[in-house]
C-alpha cells in the first residue's frame, strides 16, 4: 500500500468527490422510491422528499418535482447538480483516481444531459446512471493504491450515506454500521477527525437515542456529521 503527501485542497475534492457521487446514488435510490409511491396515487410523497432535504427548491406538482430533482442546476440537490460538481472534482483528481474511474462520473454526465434535453420523468431510465456509480467505485478499488486517496474517498462516500439515511429515517443498525466504518478509516489520519466532534456523535448514534428522536436530535446528528472531518 502506498502512502503520499496528499495538499489540502486535493484532500477536499476527494472527499467532496465521494460524497457527490454517494449523493446521486443515493438520490436516484429514493427517487424510485417516491417515484413509485406518487404513480400508486400518493402525489403527496413528493413533497416529504424535499423537506428531508430541508430543500429551498419547492416544485408545484409532481411533474415539476420530478424534473427539478433530476435536472434543475438551480436545486443543489438535484441529480445533474451532483454530477456536475462530481465531475468538476473528479477532473482535478484525474491523475490521483486515474482516467479510467473518472470516465464513469462523465459517461453519468453525458446521459443526465442526454435526459434533460428530451426532459425524460421516469427515473427508471437512469438505471445505467447507478450502474455507472457503481463501477466508478470498482475502479477506485481496483485502480488507486494510495491509501490517503481511497481513505478521502471512502469518509466522504460515508459522511454522505450517514447524512441521507439519517434524514429519511433508515433503521438504526444501517447507521451503525457504516458509522464504525467511517471512524475505523478517519482514526487512520490523526488530523482528520474533530475529537471533540466525535465524542458528541458517539453519545448520540446510540439505538435507544436514535429510536426515540425528536427533530432537535436529528438536527444536532447532521451538523456534528457536518463538522466532523477537519478539511
Amino acid at each position: 500500500m502506498t502512502f503520499n503527501a496528499i495538499s489540502a485542497n486535493k484532500a477536499n475534492r476527494l472527499y467532496w468527490l465521494g460524497r457527490y457521487t454517494e449523493r446521486v446514488y443515493l438520490s436516484l435510490h429514493l427517487l424510485r422510491r417516491y417515484y413509485d409511491q406518487m404513480i400508486d396515487g400518493h402525489p403527496q410523497n413528493y413533497e416529504e422528499f424535499y423537506e428531508k432535504l430541508d430543500a429551498a427548491v419547492n416544485y408545484s406538482d409532481t411533474i415539476s418535482f420530478s424534473l427539478g430533482y433530476l435536472y434543475d442546476m438551480d436545486n443543489p440537490c438535484s441529480v445533474i447538480a451532483g454530477l456536475e460538481y462530481a465531475n468538476d472534482n473528479a477532473i482535478v483528481l484525474r491523475d490521483e483516481i486515474s482516467s479510467e474511474t473518472l470516465s464513469y462520473i462523465q459517461l453519468s454526465l453525458c446521459k443526465i444531459r442526454s435526459s434533460a434535453k428530451t426532459k425524460d420523468s421516469n427515473i427508471t431510465d437512469l438505471q445505467c446512471i447507478t450502474d455507472y456509480l457503481l463501477a466508478f467505485w470498482g475502479s477506485i478499488d481496483e485502480r488507486v493504491f494510495d491509501e490517503r486517496i481511497r481513505n478521502f474517498l471512502k469518509i466522504g462516500r460515508m459522511i454522505e450515506n450517514i447524512d441521507m439515511h439519517v434524514r429519511f429515517d433508515y433503521p438504526f443498525y444501517r447507521i451503525k454500521e457504516v458509522y464504525d466504518s467511517l471512524i475505523e478509516c478517519a482514526e487512520k489520519d490523526e488530523e482528520v477527525m474533530d475529537k471533540v466532534i466525535y465524542k458528541q456523535l458517539n453519545e448520540l448514534i446510540v439505538e435507544n437515542v436514535y429510536e426515540n428522536q425528536t427533530p432537535e436530535y436529528k438536527g444536532k446528528v447532521l451538523k456534528y456529521l457536518t463538522h466532523l472531518i477537519l478539511l
